[in-house]
């Protein structure tokens, strides 16, 4: 895990954390490991498979649960902009009558 998280290069930043602390600790920590050491635990541990499995599970799961909520956010905002259009059409048929035709909608930026 050291290894996979020394590529994402992370900084020191002025807000850390204590966890962002630990985590900055254990990259320096395990930066310092040969690519041989990391070659030989996963070529003789019989685990090291599952565990890669089991990682790519956890980053998937992850992912999913992050775009999920991305898609919660973007339907109350297409929501939202549906209400809007919704009284601009109905403040716009009060002033103006009724619309010339059933496909006329207003934009909204």
């Amino acid at each position: 895990m050291g290894k996979v998280l020394e590529k994402l290069q992370l900084d020191s930043t002025p807000i850390n954390t204590k966890g962002y602390e630990t985590l900055l600790k254990l990259v320096e920590n395990t930066s310092r490991d040969s690519f041989d050491l990391n070659y030989g635990l996963f070529m003789y541990n019989v685990n090291a498979m599952e565990q890669l499995e089991r990682m790519d599970f956890a980053f998937e799961s992850l992912k999913k649960k992050l775009f999920g909520s991305l898609h919660g956010v973007l339907r109350k905002e297409l929501f939202e902009n549906s209400e809007k259009l919704k009284a601009l059409q109905e403040k716009s048929v009060k002033q103006n009558g009724a619309l010339s035709s059933p496909r006329e909608t207003v934009k909204i930026r």
